[in-house]
């Protein structure tokens, strides 16, 4: 993460400020740094700070806005499900549940548990995911939810 900034420059332009906040929030989701450790998390982080993205900055941002250094995004129950149901499909493929198109069609009655470790203060929480003929469900263990 040291030398990130070293590896390359993500410089994006718009009509405006909001526009090219936008590209460049699109751009670092379409980003590949491979090899070494990188701070795209972070940059991310920083462009989706509401003040950040008003224009209200300065050399105090970082003590600021990360006193105890970036240590990821909290992630909402909305993106713990999405992650649930990306590992549920990853276990699928890895484990060649997904021989060819028509096993892809019918990864219905499937059922896999995971856990998402916590971060260093949070508690680990395990999930269930159920893929349906049409639909997946994904709750959490400990609340049924």
């Amino acid at each position: 993460m040291y030398y990130d900034p070293m590896i390359s420059k993500l410089i994006t332009w718009g009509k405006d400020r909001k526009e090219a906040m936008d590209l460049i929030d699109k751009a670092m989701d379409e980003y590949v740094v491979q090899g070494v450790t990188h701070n795209i998390g972070f940059g991310k982080s920083i462009v989706h700070n509401e003040s950040f993205k008003n224009g209200d900055y300065s050399t105090a941002f970082i003590p600021t806005f990360y006193p105890d250094g970036y240590r990821g995004d909290i992630l909402t129950e909305s993106h713990m499900k999405i992650l649930a149901l990306a590992a549920h499909k990853m276990k699928n493929i890895t484990t060649g549940y997904y021989k060819d198109a028509a096993d892809r069609l019918n990864m219905h009655n499937k059922v896999i548990y995971l856990t998402i470790l916590g971060k260093k203060d949070e508690k680990d929480r395990d999930w269930k995911v159920e893929s349906g003929s049409d639909v997946y469900t994904v709750s959490e263990m400990a609340t049924g939810k």
